[in-house]
């Protein structure tokens, strides 16, 4: 029975299912596409997917409302049925490739859409959906004018709480940096975010990340590893260099072109005719991975506010221990900075690290060349003006012969040199290879020897006649490890200029020597070459061969002569001219005056290529330049004089101010402590008070209870007894009775006087005495007192006197505990 009407019920809902699909087709597009049945959606969707491929161009009626309404689209992708949803992303991926032009990619992005892609297409679960919303985010980049603005918009989604959203949005990314590279899409917006998602929790977010950075690897090289492993750990660090090392030789290739870039390559093919030679056109349309500064992605940093407050103080200490650890503190700030705010003033802390070239302990001399190499890099060729005062102290401290320092000293002085020239270190680098400390010879020319090597800009005719002077000098030296430096430095700076530039220099050189700078020179690498030097007086001696061929053969009376001359060197033959001017014996006048027809011809082929004549006006140049530069070197000397003695000043005003500094403290601790105890005093004054004010109470209670016992006295004394009615007063009157009173009635008579008794306490809150007749026990103590007149009695008496008080005093606290 209920198997036939669930049977009758799924043919009912079946049969109205049909009906209504049926009925689907016959509405309206725009109806179907805002219909609540999810299939009414999707179809709706399909055909208009269909509509936008056969669109006739971009400017086909069927875009026309979507164009002028992007939300339309926003709404489309964010279906909440996940297979219609598909059916919209390949929707959506149809408009784009279709119908997507700058202007509708540009109103896309402003409608959110970029957003509405990372939060429900790339989280997607099905992987028709998730390919199309990745494909629709390449084609965005593809059609935009500017392709960054698409990434920026998915950077935000990289914060989101949702570990399958976030690594959904960093495959993208790597979608596109694969695709496009960093030539299209900068990578300036992508790499702030890499080290947060390295320390994700989730494991897809962290190897989705990995993908992404090895990737970025591929186009910008060691300029990723410079910017992004200072935020990593070690082992991250150690992870990413194996994932690097093995795309190291992988040269990245742009796999798609933007619209832009297509645009261009149709234009090439119209103007040049290349009859479909797509790959020339690709490869000149298709820029180069372009070679990335590290520093170019992070922003710069201030520092100098950082630093310890008490730096030069502490710099200036006579313990090495506390110099060691301000550098320490100054080093840790330094190393997190990669880029440094240029327009800083570092002066006076290179003059600190400069100082410390000189200090005693080896330690912070590595400190101080760490950090000063970390300025360098951080500020770049900004550091040209802080060279004076640090490279010269730098180079006259590589005497040190500690592996870590020296080499902390070799990394900051390369540094130097990177963002210099070979002229602006080379005089320090000659006084550092003159030096009498045999291992500052050997750093100074090995720190040449690779200055030579790594630089762009070959050396001068100058400047190498300068090296050269001091490197043959250096190989004549007795210790080894000098001359082969030496050998090494010569050898570099052969293969810049060739071997017939520096032979001259090298011909009294042993021939050993000569075979080692030859072997260095041919294996050794520069990344310069030199031409022919512009001051080279050797050149232009080959043109004298000539001549004097030509005189032996138009002077057959004396051919021997010629002949002989013409078979010298050059130099010899440029030096003939000037003997022959001032005459050259007997044998020259009569050669001379024999053929004059041949002195005319002989004086016009020589005299030309020997001596070039100097104007006036040349030689008033040459020598107001030669005064300008004597006149600029002795200002420059009076300069720097100066600059040493405001250096000189400036380190005593700063000794000074440290002492004041130390004084000031002083005085301010002192002035501490004085308030302290002053405060101290008066707190114990207070006190002292305090107890004063406790004491009077306690002496004026003192007196009331005195008063009050006074009082009780006289007022026994002054009760009137009846001894005619009262037969025991009388018997107590008696000297029998007096007699027969024992110290154990005495006892407990006074017992009797409690000082629970209500009578008592109620008199001695009042203050007030009852009557001898309402006082019995009073009685019986003055009856006591008299029928005692031993002395006995007396001191018991006392005795009693004095319990009496105690128990007054603590029915008084007893009755103010009361009353509080």
């Amino acid at each position: 029975m209920f198997t036939n009407s669930k049977i009758k019920t799924q043919q009912t809902s079946t049969s109205s299912t049909t009906m209504s699909e049926e009925d689907y087709t016959t509405l309206p597009l725009d109806v179907r596409l805002t219909h609540s049945v999810w299939k009414a959606r999707q179809g709706a969707y399909e055909e208009l997917g269909k509509n936008f491929e056969n669109s006739r161009s971009e400017d086909d009626p069927v875009f026309l409302e979507y164009n002028s309404r992007p939300e339309l689209i926003k709404k489309f992708i964010t279906e909440a049925n996940v297979v219609a949803h598909e059916a919209a992303y390949i929707a959506f991926v149809k408009y784009l490739k279709f119908g997507g032009t700058v202007v509708n990619v540009s109103r896309l992005k402003s409608a959110g859409v970029v957003t509405a892609i990372c939060e429900k297409g790339l989280v997607s679960t099905r992987k028709n959906t998730k390919e199309a919303a990745i494909e629709a985010v390449l084609l965005m980049v593809q059609i935009s004018k500017e392709p960054d603005s698409i990434v920026e918009d998915i950077i935000p989604s990289l914060s989101n709480r949702l570990p399958k959203l976030v690594a959904g949005c960093v495959n993208a990314l790597h979608a596109v940096v694969e695709n496009y590279g960093t030539a299209v899409v900068s990578p300036k917006t992508i790499l702030p975010s890499l080290a947060k998602l390295f320390g994700h929790a989730d494991k897809n977010v962290r190897a989705e990340t990995t993908k992404l950075t090895v990737e970025l690897y591929k186009w910008m090289g060691e300029g990723l590893v410079a910017v992004l492993f200072s935020d990593l750990k070690p082992v991250q660090q150690k992870d990413l260099t194996k994932a690097f090392d093995a795309v190291k030789d992988i040269s990245p290739q742009q796999l798609r072109h933007t619209k832009a870039q297509q645009d261009e390559m149709e234009r090439m093919k119209e103007t040049h005719d290349v009859d479909g030679d797509v790959e020339m056109v690709e490869s000149s349309v298709q820029p180069n991975a372009p070679s990335f500064d590290p520093y170019e992605f992070v922003d710069p940093v201030e520092v100098l506010t950082k630093l310890p407050n008490d730096l030069n103080t502490r710099i200036s200490s006579a313990k090495w221990k506390d110099r060691k650890e301000v550098l320490e503190e100054v080093y840790e700030i330094l190393e997190k900075t990669v880029k440094l705010v240029t327009t800083d003033d570092y002066t006076s802390l290179i003059r600190i690290f400069a100082k410390c070239m000189k200090d005693a302990n080896i330690q912070v001399v590595q400190l101080a060349a760490n950090c000063t190499e970390f300025i360098v890099r951080g500020i770049g060729k900004s550091f040209h003006k802080y060279l004076i005062i640090i490279h010269g102290p730098m180079v006259e401290r590589t005497k040190e012969k500690k592996a870590s320092v020296a080499s902390a000293l070799e990394s900051c002085l390369d540094a130097i040199f990177k963002i210099s020239s070979l002229n602006d270190v080379l005089e320090d680098i000659f006084i550092g290879m003159k030096n009498k400390t045999p291992q500052i010879k050997i750093a100074s020319t090995n720190y040449l020897q690779r200055c030579l090597a790594s630089t762009t800009t070959p050396p001068t005719s100058t400047e190498i006649t300068s090296i050269m002077e001091v490197g043959v000098k250096l190989l004549s030296e007795s210790q080894e490890p000098i001359r082969q430096a030496s050998t090494e430095m010569i050898g570099t700076l052969m293969k810049i200029t060739g071997e017939r530039e520096l032979n001259s220099f090298l011909e009294k050189i042993d021939d050993n020597r000569k075979t080692k700078v030859f072997a260095f020179y041919e294996t050794v690498e520069v990344n310069s070459k030199y031409g022919k030097p512009k001051d080279n007086a050797l050149a232009p001696t080959k043109k004298l061969n000539l001549p004097p061929t030509k005189r032996a053969t138009g002077k057959p009376v004396e051919p021997s002569i010629p002949s002989k001359r013409g078979a010298t060197s050059p130099v010899k033959r440029a030096d003939a001219p000037k003997i022959s001017s001032f005459g050259r014996g007997l044998t020259g006048r009569s050669l001379a005056s024999s053929n004059p027809n041949m002195q005319t011809p002989t004086s016009t082929t020589i005299t030309p290529p020997i001596a070039p004549t100097i104007s006036s006006a040349e030689k008033e140049e040459l020598l107001s330049l030669r005064q300008e530069k004597q006149q600029w070197l002795n200002d420059k000397q009076n300069s720097v004089q100066i600059q040493q003695q405001l250096h000189d000043k400036n380190e005593s005003l700063t000794h000074e101010i440290s002492q004041l500094t130390g004084r000031t403290e002083t005085f301010r601790k002192d002035h501490t402590n004085a308030i302290l105890m002053v405060k101290q005093k008066e707190t114990q004054i207070l006190r002292l008070n305090s107890d004063l004010e406790n004491a009077k109470l306690k002496i004026r209670d003192l007196e009331q209870t005195i008063e009050m016992m006074k009082l009780q006295n006289n007022q026994v004394q002054a009760k009137p007894y009846k001894y005619e009615t009262s037969p025991y007063e009388t018997n107590f009157r008696s000297p029998d009775s007096r007699s027969r009173i024992t110290s154990g009635e005495l006892n407990s008579r006074v017992n009797r006087l409690s000082i629970d008794n209500d009578f008592l306490k109620v008199n001695t809150f009042n203050n007030r005495f009852s009557s001898p007749q309402r006082e019995p026990s009073l009685t019986t103590t003055r009856e006591m007192m008299e029928s005692d007149s031993n002395d006995d009695s007396w001191k018991r008496a006392a005795e009693v006197t004095s319990q009496l008080k105690a128990r007054i005093e603590k029915m008084k606290a007893r009755s103010r505990g009361g009353n509080f």
